[in-house]
């Protein structure tokens, strides 16, 4: 009895002891963690101290009108803050500051910040029309300097950031009142830039969603542009100047008193005269193998379809060569002039008086002239 009381009481006290360990542990991470905790709400509160006090420091700088050291402070401020409301107050004040300094890219990144982190806590259209407001002036010529320090060196400047800022206006607001203008402008700019298929599709969706918008007629017009150079090369398929061909003809109907309606007749026949030769190489290919069904099909199509192209005379002279039944037609329209004529005006004739200035005459006939006396002289003369 005495073993087991023992065995009994060692093991209540091997009980005791394991539980006694297993909570100093648990006060001991407890412990740790509440310390964890305070620390970093210390931190916490450090880091808004130290956001109210960068806030602070940027109100006095604007005061002051240092902007850009304001603008510096005040994007601590939002860094540092745990306050939502806060961040996108100290970022607003940014945008201003930046603003002020006429540093207009970086206004720009600033409001796209603003527009993607805090949404709830701006005035999103009054941003947006900020937005193509900057887009605005960089289109016409306006470049941030490259450097702060060196801003008075006028050519020491920044790239030209319009594509970019065009490209994420009009992401913001597709259908904002200047968004036709800037995505005109932007088609543009990838044209230029190379970008021709980016381009050619901004200029078809600027037809599609604004058909009653002032910009659409320009918006045809550098879309059969761009067409029709594309159809001169590489246009295998003939999708370009098929496409071309469709937008100078409706060019013609929607804006028939436009003045740039002679030039796009004669685009058109000149568009014409790509397909016709395209069409007839087709023809050429197939007379050469030996099919001569198909190419009848071609040269008949030219002479229906593009009578007053230049390759009409020769597909009719192949036609008759393969079909002896075929008969030519006796009238065909006169080729007109592939080239705009431009009238001459001549620059308007002014008369003024010319003042003759004798060489080597020093300029004293540019003085008043002086009474040299010579009638009295001759008097004189005629009296002796």
């Amino acid at each position: 009895m005495m073993i087991k009381i023992k065995n009994n009481y060692s093991f209540l006290l091997c009980v005791l002891l394991s539980v006694s360990v297993c909570m100093t542990a648990q006060g001991k991470k407890a412990s740790t963690k509440n310390k964890d905790k305070v620390t970093a709400e210390n931190k916490a509160e450090a880091k808004d101290a130290q956001s109210t006090e960068k806030f602070q420091s940027g109100l006095k700088k604007l005061r002051a009108k240092d902007y850009v050291g304001a603008a510096a402070d005040f994007l601590d401020a939002e860094f540092l803050s745990r306050s939502i409301g806060m961040k996108a107050t100290a970022a607003k004040e940014a945008m201003k500051a930046y603003g002020k300094a006429d540093l207009l890219y970086k206004e720009f990144t600033i409001i796209e910040r603003l527009l993607n982190s805090y949404p709830a806590e701006v005035d999103f259209g009054k941003l947006v029309e900020r937005e193509y407001a900057i887009a605005d002036r960089y289109y016409n010529g306006h470049r941030d300097p490259e450097f702060w320090s060196l801003r008075w060196i006028p050519w020491l400047v920044g790239p030209d950031r319009t594509e970019e800022m065009l490209k994420k206006a009009l992401k913001h607001a597709p259908y904002a009142t200047t968004a036709p203008q800037a995505k005109l402008r932007f088609a543009v700019l990838l044209i230029e830039g190379d970008k021709v298929k980016e381009g050619l599709k901004q200029l078809r969706e600027l037809i599609k969603n604004y058909p009653k918008s002032k910009y659409c007629k320009f918006a045809y017009l550098e879309l059969g542009n761009a067409l029709f150079e594309l159809s001169q090369t590489g246009d295998g398929d003939g999708k370009y100047n098929s496409e071309a061909l469709s937008v100078f003809e409706t060019f013609i109907k929607k804006y028939p008193k436009a003045t740039e309606i002679g030039w796009i007749k004669k685009c058109l026949l000149r568009s014409k005269d790509i397909q016709a030769k395209r069409m007839l190489a087709i023809a050429k290919f197939y007379k050469r193998i030996g099919r001569t069904a198909p190419a009848e099909r071609y040269l008949n199509d030219i002479l229906v379809k593009y009578p007053d192209s230049q390759s009409a005379d020769k597909s009719e002279e192949m036609l008759s060569s393969i079909d002896k039944s075929y008969i030519p037609e006796g009238f065909r329209p006169e080729l007109k002039s592939r080239y705009q004529k431009y009238d001459v005006i001549p620059i308007p004739s002014q008369t003024s008086r010319i003042i003759m200035v004798p060489e080597n005459s020093n300029g004293k006939y540019l003085f008043p002239i002086r009474d040299l006396e010579i009638k009295k002289r001759g008097a004189k003369d005629e009296d002796e």
